[in-house]
């Protein structure tokens, strides 16, 4: 999971993690690097700032296959999204 720290994520997030989510989560975030990494890109390249807390709060979804994941986002207007996620990511939720 250290490949998060590349990606933005302070060493004591990602240490939060491994404390925090069942064994099995820490094995799916650790075997899908690539899927993840292009998903937490994809925000990051949005414009989304808060992307680590998405992740923390909603890391089942950054497992999702990237063109899963990027039409989720894509159907809705971009600088709209981006204030309603900077606002608040709970909306993740929702999509």
């Amino acid at each position: 999971m250290m490949y998060l720290k590349d990606l933005g994520f302070e060493e004591d997030v990602i240490n939060s993690l491994l404390e925090e989510l069942p064994s099995g989560a820490v094995e799916k975030i650790t075997e899908h690097e690539e899927t993840i990494t292009a998903n937490i890109k994809y925000l990051k390249d949005l414009g989304i700032s808060n992307y680590v807390d998405a992740f923390v709060r909603f890391y089942n979804m950054f497992l999702l296959e990237p063109s899963t994941f990027d039409e989720i986002f894509s159907k809705y207007d971009k600088d709209d999204l981006i204030i309603k996620l900077e606002k608040n990511v709970a909306i993740m939720e929702y999509l």
